[in-house]
């Protein structure tokens, strides 16, 4: 097999009689490149098939790429803190490049808290950006608009959002995810099953994305056409009135003992099974369905509180999104947009050998 000799920046000079540094600029995209200068370089570039070493070009740039999160505010177990925890695994995976990394973290249920981390994101004037999700559109729209102005790329974690110009997205199809738990409670509930129990944590007003609304609609769309007989009864808890949620649910079950089977959208359905537990032991069994694999969540499905968790590996997210935007970014790597992520079910049999 024959083997090429290594063609060197000086011989592209040569062969296209322009300068070592005119070539530089051109190899690396800049646009302080004459036409005639550019057409010379590229026919050469052309003509020896050159791929660039992007790899070893940034390795060996004295630029700092500067990547910039905004995330919801989270407590030490939550999905979030996994996302998180993948995020800063793929800054260390990288750290033989000069990276800078910071963290805008905005309260999920106050709309205000979002736009003044968006501006404050935006004043650090960072190289690329990865979003976690806010549920109203928008501020989003403006938020990702003025990045578009300042060519500034972004990721969305979680929540996607097609209609933005975003450069990668991580997390599960959420409309099937919600359709794949009405087929889960399809296949559990009891053939005499009138009501099915939905679960919301608000803050001011609303669920905290929209990830978890695009689950409902998906959830409601399969019970439409495959249960029509059962009704989906909403109970919304508030995200700030722990005693209020207690008091809700306590009045709910009392005047609804024939609800045997419930669910929620997001990591709350340990607060449910924890009050039915704890606080009315005597009730029937109710068969729960929630999202996430916290610590909290993981006890109730051992216990056998929680029957079902859907689970989509948050921690091995964010590692891959932080992965995906320093390829596509920093090495110029051409990679697909969307990357859907598994959408596993849990139960006490199976979610000791869950790992993420």
């Amino acid at each position: 097999m024959e083997i090429k000799s290594k063609i060197r920046i000086k011989d592209i000079a040569e062969r296209a009689g322009v300068s070592v540094g005119t070539v530089d600029r051109v190899i690396h995209g800049s646009s302080n490149v004459s036409p005639i200068s550019l057409e010379r370089v590229q026919k050469v570039l052309d003509e020896i098939n050159f791929t660039p070493n992007h790899y070893a070009s940034a390795l060996a740039s004295h630029n700092v790429h500067q990547f910039a999160a905004i995330l919801p505010m989270h407590e030490v177990d939550s999905y979030w803190a996994r996302v998180e925890s993948g995020l800063m695994d793929g800054v260390r995976r990288f750290n033989d490049f000069k990276i800078s990394f910071k963290i805008f973290r905005y309260d999920p249920f106050n709309t205000e808290s979002f736009k003044y981390e968006c501006q404050s994101l935006l004043d650090a004037n960072p190289d690329t950006v990865i979003i976690g999700p806010i549920f109203n559109y928008n501020i989003m729209a403006n938020f990702t608009a003025r990045l578009d102005e300042r060519s500034i790329p972004y990721a969305l974690l979680d929540s996607n959002w097609p209609e933005f110009n975003h450069r990668i997205f991580y997390g599960q199809d959420s409309l099937r995810s919600g359709a794949f738990s009405g087929r889960i409670m399809s296949l559990a509930v009891k053939s005499d099953t009138k009501k099915i129990a939905l679960f919301k944590v608000l803050g001011e007003g609303r669920v905290a994305s929209r990830q978890q609304m695009n689950r409902e609609v998906g959830f409601r769309k399969y019970m439409e056409e495959n249960c029509p007989d059962i009704e989906i009864v909403d109970l919304n808890l508030y995200a700030y009135d722990k005693q209020g949620m207690r008091d809700i649910m306590h009045e709910f079950f009392t005047n609804n003992p024939d609800i045997c089977y419930a669910l929620s959208f997001n990591s709350s359905i340990h607060i449910i099974a924890d009050f039915l537990r704890q606080e009315m032991p005597e009730h029937p069994h109710v068969t729960l369905l929630g999202y996430d694999a916290l610590n909290a969540n993981v006890e109730c499905v051992k216990n056998g509180s929680v029957d079902f968790l859907i689970a989509q590996h948050p921690q091995t997210q964010g590692l891959n999104c932080f992965r995906s935007m320093f390829n596509s970014c920093v090495l110029k790597m051409a990679l697909p947009r969307d990357h859907y992520m598994a959408i596993e079910l849990l139960t006490k049999e199976n979610i000791d050998y869950y790992k993420d």
